[in-house]
């Protein structure tokens, strides 16, 4: 079975993890995606961490991850002649993908235009699309995700909110970039039309899982933000003998099955836990039962009791929890990958979805990610570049 993206061409500019997210999984599924980089590195290449705490573009965690199974072209987009290579390399290319400020991107966008027929079609990725009155703001992700709405969610009614992990909401616009890549290629290759996208940072964030924006239109208020264990228990997470397990099992029918396993069918119809008032003034009376069975019991040992009636939880894993939870183990969620320049086996996440009929696996194949500029003069040649031209540009 041939990879799904096998024989498409990606341009990937911008040497940022937005940029390098949003090509993954389109490299890892066949597509030959060229990372076009600034000879000094991108900001990829320089997000810790290190092994050993040693910073070196060619080791950095996020690039090792971000980037498999892609070939680096190292090019200077400030200069005339960069320019004109990436015109030569973008040439017959099916799409461009591009994370620059509106000022950089524009320029660039217009010069892929004179390639008429053979220009590929582009996704841009700005912070808020290519106009309006906010498009030439500089943002982080921290701004960002508090412009839309769901930083908000991260809180309790009068406390501040909290952000979110790193690199999560720039993660997630580059999933929404790679769905509107995908789809741009498909109906290219559909219609043999060339089309020109924008992926604006708030607008993808603003529309996803946990925006507030539905809520709102029906009630015309901001919902309150309840967070905390002691209201609407058993929410939130709770200490086992060596974890923590998440309940979230304060409604029924999940309430009343956790009362049976604890023995203590009654308090399911106590008003003590059933009047929402009060239920929050009996926090404590209702952990002298739930306390006592979750010190006893492993945080696996409790979840596959708890689950096997019906009761909502789950074991709150860490990274080499989730690495040797026995699913993954037996799904081969994870993979290793022999890098380049020193690294050796590193272990990355394995494909984000599988292909029915594919036993091999040969659909998703993670690569090794390249050394900065290591496929510049392949790269270049196959663009028409002489070795004298060659020796010119660098």
């Amino acid at each position: 079975m041939t990879q799904p993206y096998e024989g498409t061409r990606i341009i990937e500019v911008g040497g940022t993890i937005a940029a390098a997210g949003a090509t993954k999984t389109l490299a890892d599924f066949g597509a030959d995606v060229i990372k076009v980089e600034p000879p000094a590195g991108g900001e990829v290449r320089r997000v810790a961490p290190f092994p050993d705490d040693i910073p070196h573009l060619d080791r950095g965690a996020y690039h090792l991850a971000l980037d498999t199974g892609k070939r680096s072209l190292a090019l200077d987009l400030s200069s005339p002649s960069g320019v004109q290579v990436l015109l030569d390399v973008a040439r017959g290319a099916h799409l461009l993908v591009l994370h620059a400020p509106p000022t950089e991107a524009k320029p660039l966008l217009e010069a892929i235009d004179t390639l008429g027929s053979d220009a590929p079609s582009t996704v841009t990725m700005t912070p808020h699309g290519l106009d309006g009155p906010l498009a030439e703001n500089e943002e982080d992700e921290i701004s960002i995700f508090a412009r839309t709405n769901r930083m908000l969610r991260h809180s309790s009614t009068g406390e501040e909110p909290l952000r979110s992990a790193p690199f999560v909401p720039t993660m997630q616009w580059a999933s929404s970039t790679t769905a509107i890549a995908a789809a741009t290629i498909w109906g290219s290759r559909r219609d043999g039309e060339r089309r020109s996208v924008e992926v604006a940072a708030t607008e993808a964030l603003s529309g996803n899982v946990d925006s507030w924006y539905v809520p709102w239109a029906f009630t015309g208020v901001d919902l309150p933000r309840v967070a905390g264990a002691r209201l609407g228990f058993p929410n939130g997470y709770f200490q086992c003998s060596d974890g923590l397990l998440l309940f979230s099992a304060g409604t029924e029918p999940f309430f009343s099955r956790l009362c049976s396993v604890l023995g203590v069918p009654e308090l399911a119809t106590d008003p003590r836990f059933t009047d929402p008032l009060e239920k929050p003034n009996h926090f404590d009376e209702f952990m002298t039962h739930l306390g006592p069975y979750l010190e006893t019991r492993t945080r696996h040992e409790a979840f596959r009791d708890l689950q096997a009636h019906g009761v909502m939880c789950a074991p709150l894993l860490d990274v080499r929890d989730a690495m040797e939870d026995a699913q993954a183990v037996a799904r081969g969620s994870f993979v290793q990958v022999e890098q380049p320049a020193g690294v050796g086996t590193q272990t990355i996440a394995g494909p984000p979805f599988r292909v029915t009929g594919d036993p091999s696996e040969a659909t998703w194949q993670a690569r090794p990610a390249p050394t900065l500029g290591q496929h510049t003069a392949e790269v270049l040649t196959e663009a028409g570049y002489t070795p004298e031209e060659q020796m010119a540009l660098f």
